[in-house]
């Protein structure tokens, strides 16, 4: 047998300790070129914006690849360290024994590399279609991604060889005597600390406390006060919440093994000191694979929940910032073109058959058109734009600017002062809104006769963009080729909704689409390594699950108290993500990035069918373990009797 066929018989001889692996690297590959099809695709290469965010999100997934690589081969080399001291023993040199890791992981990453690149071309042009409709282009032609290629291949060799050159280096260095011991170093000579696991504790709740600085004044007051502080808020919840979480796993969970094992009746019954027991045991083992697992998940959730919540209120936010779906607004000089305009964009309307209904009003506007300046409409104009009918007296005014708050009165000019009576719904785009008011119609005149304010007609056109999207498009599209979008060097402003609502939502979907493949690779890495971890487990479990056998416990027996370590050791990653991810949603609302009842709606209506998939990932897993357990107690265990 040459080295080479003695590598591959050891890879097929422990291939299920690679499945879960292989797989995980497979589909961080296929990700990878997919965003590298993108970026390179001759027709999607001339946008900047979307070259420079694939090239970015294609240094992430390579960074998350080293670092899933390095610790799924640690974990590999550590298990099988025996093996190698076993055959250091025999006469194996250690720069053979570097040489064999390095080959078993090279051949493992050789072929995850090639399946890989294989499912990568085949749905890499799906991709780019999809991000081609994003974008809202024309078909694109197919165009096989040779870049897409050399970079994948490149990338991921160096990658594959580096980590496990390195880990091969170390692993070499050790003293037979090490590689021989059974222990793994993992949870060697570890202690328990009530100091640390309160440290852990307040640190997990400081951290959480901290996303709630908006609803807590004192807290908010103190951020906003020192630039510092706010500017380090993220830094400091990060920090607080991973050590925090680390020290939780690593002693706050035990001593509430030990407190169960000393101060409950539980523990001494049904049996429930053996699995308890072995629980804890399990715990200071995988105290790494939790923590890792649970910042993975936490990940994977909140990035798919945060940016499809976002997407999902884009349209909300730009009908609050754009009530009018089409609207022009003429000043003093543009008497030439004003009539123009408006039959362009009647016209162009009607050339595709978008149903719309026009309206004209007048504001007066006092400054010199600039975002603080003061706007005035009449009662009558604003009942006949918003339906609504409103009693006003002189010297009184609606606000209809959009905020929330309302002032007692409002300063129109340097010398009237109205008194504000109410609020309302703002019929100005965001842009014209600011100190926007209704005043009564005596108050209109008196103002437009002073000579005080400037008169500008606004042209409202209500039409249906949403249902309409792609006639309304291709109607704008030609408007603004013909009369252009004005604004402050100019004498109108032209502002249709579409436009504003397709670039984001174009930026909300192309998040939204990185997120998701990331959240999958995520998800995957952290499935792969509780299947190492609990794959592990179970085989070192094996001489435990004897003795249990020897002194007349049953199989069903056995199993139930491996099916409660393995949920539990597999529940603690996803119940601490869980809580993360609502914190990290509370913190997005307090930054306004979407409002708080969107996300918790989102929040639970992602997280049910993520934490059912879990659970069901769980369940197969359990199965597969308990079969191989069957099948051991059946005919190792029967040795015994």
């Amino acid at each position: 047998m040459t080295f080479g066929q003695f590598i591959k018989h050891n890879i097929l001889r422990d291939k299920e300790s690679y499945v879960a692996y292989w797989l995980s690297s497979m589909f961080t590959i296929v990700i990878f070129f997919v965003f590298g099809a993108n970026r390179c695709h001759p027709e999607l290469k001339k946008i900047k914006e979307i070259s420079d965010l694939m090239l970015c999100t294609q240094l992430l997934v390579l960074i998350f690849a080293v670092g899933f690589l390095t610790i799924s081969i640690h974990a590999f080399i550590q298990k099988k360290q025996n093996s190698y001291g076993m055959l250091r023993m025999i006469g194996m040199k250690r720069r053979q024994v570097a040489g064999m890791i390095v080959g078993e992981n090279m051949l493992t990453g050789i072929s995850a590399l090639a399946a890989g690149l294989l499912v990568g071309i085949v749905f890499g042009h799906l991709s780019v279609m999809l991000m081609a409709k994003m974008i809202y282009l024309a078909d694109i032609p197919y165009v096989f991604p040779f870049e897409a290629v050399r970079d994948t291949i490149c990338c991921f060799l160096a990658v594959f060889f580096l980590v496990s050159y390195l880990q091969a280096r170390s692993m070499a260095k050790k003293p037979i005597q090490e590689l021989l011991s059974v222990k793994s170093n993992e949870s060697k000579g570890m202690s328990f600390h009530p100091s640390l696991a309160i440290l852990g504790l307040f640190l997990l709740a400081y951290g959480y406390t901290l996303t709630f600085f908006h609803q807590l004044p004192f807290l908010e007051q103190m951020l906003r006060s020192n630039s510092i502080l706010e500017k380090s808020l993220e830094p400091m919840i990060l920090g607080s919440v991973c050590v925090g979480l680390y020290l939780v796993f690593r002693e706050f969970v035990f001593l509430i093994l030990s407190g169960v094992r000393h101060f409950s009746r539980y523990y001494l019954k049904n049996g429930n000191a053996i699995w308890i027991t072995g629980l804890q045991d399990k715990l200071k083992s995988a105290v790494g694979t939790i923590f890792i697992s649970t910042l993975l998940l936490t990940a994977a959730f909140s990035a798919i929940i945060s940016c499809v919540s976002v997407l999902a209120g884009a349209r909300q936010r730009n009908e609050s910032n754009n009530p009018i779906p089409i609207q022009y607004l003429s000043f003093e000089g543009n008497q030439d073109r004003e009539a123009r305009d408006v039959k362009i964009i009647e016209d162009k309307l009607k050339k595709y058959g978008v149903k719309a209904q026009s309206y004209r009003y007048m504001i007066l506007e006092y400054g010199d058109r600039e975002m603080t300046a003061n706007k005035l409409i009449s009662q009558t104009d604003y009942r006949r734009e918003s339906g609504k009918t409103i009693d006003l007296q002189e010297g009184q005014a609606i606000d209809i600017s959009g905020g929330k708050e309302m002032q007692a009165s409002a300063k129109v000019t340097d010398t009237e002062i109205l008194t504000l009576v109410g609020k309302d719904s703002p019929i100005l785009d965001s842009s014209r809104r600011n100190h926007s008011c209704v005043v009564s119609d005596a108050d209109y005149q008196r103002f437009l006769q002073s000579k005080k304010m400037k008169e500008v007609t606004v042209y409202d056109t209500m039409a249906d963009d949403k249902g309409q999207r792609k006639e309304v498009r291709q109607a704008v599209k030609e408007m603004r080729n013909e009369i252009g979008l004005g604004g402050y060097g100019t004498n109108f402003i032209f502002n249709p909704r579409i436009e504003s609502l397709d670039i984001q939502e174009y930026t909300y979907q192309l998040e939204t689409y990185i997120s998701v493949l990331l959240s999958v690779i995520f998800m995957l890495a952290s499935a792969s390594l509780q299947y190492f971890r609990l794959l592990n487990q179970a085989r070192e479990n094996l001489p435990v699950e004897r003795n249990l056998y020897r002194f007349g416990l049953s199989v069903r027996q056995i199993l139930g108290i491996q099916r409660k370590q393995m949920l539990v050791i597999f529940l603690l990653p996803i119940g601490f993500g869980v809580l993360s991810t609502f914190f990290a949603m509370n913190y997005l609302a307090n930054m306004q990035v979407s409002s708080a009842g969107l996300l918790f709606r989102r929040t639970v209506m992602i997280l049910i069918p993520l934490i059912m998939l879990e659970l069901a990932y769980f369940f197969i897993l359990e199965k597969r373990l308990e079969k191989k357990m069957r099948k051991y107690l059946s005919v190792e265990l029967k040795k015994v009797r």
